[in-house]
C-alpha cells in the first residue's frame, strides 16, 4: 500500500512534455525524488553518474526501481554519451548496490 501511495504522490503533477522540455522535466522528477527522500544525491565525480539511494528505495517493487533509476540515465547520457552506466550506492553504507546501463538491460541489483 505504502509503495502504490508513494509512487502516486511522486509521479503526481510530472508530465513529460516535447523534447525540448525533457531534461528539466527529468531533473524536476530526480529532485522530486531527492525531496521525497527516494534518492539523496545524484553526483559526477569522475566519468559516471553516482546515484545515492535511501532507504525508501529499498521498499519499492524492482519495475518503479528501474523507472525511477532510468530517469537518472536519461538525463545524464542526453548531457553526455560518455554518462552510459549510473552506479548505484547505499546513502547508510556508502556501497555500491547496482548499476543501469542499456548494456546490461537496464537495472541490475548486487
Amino acid at each position: 500500500m505504502f509503495r502504490k501511495m508513494l509512487l502516486a504522490v511522486l509521479l503526481s503533477g510530472v508530465c513529460f512534455g516535447a523534447l525540448a522540455d525533457m531534461q528539466s522535466d527529468r531533473k524536476a522528477f530526480i529532485q522530486k525524488l531527492i525531496n521525497k527522500g527516494v534518492f539523496q544525491k545524484v553526483e559526477t565525480p569522475g566519468n559516471l553518474p553516482h546515484l545515492w539511494v535511501k532507504p525508501p528505495f529499498y521498499i519499492l517493487d524492482f519495475d518503479t526501481k528501474s523507472k525511477f533509476v532510468n530517469v537518472v540515465y536519461a538525463y545524464y547520457i542526453t548531457q553526455d554519451p560518455k554518462y552510459n552506466i549510473v552506479v548505484l550506492y547505499d546513502s547508510q553504507t556508502g556501497k555500491a548496490v547496482g548499476k543501469y546501463a542499456e548494456v546490461y538491460g537496464g537495472l541490475k541489483l548486487n
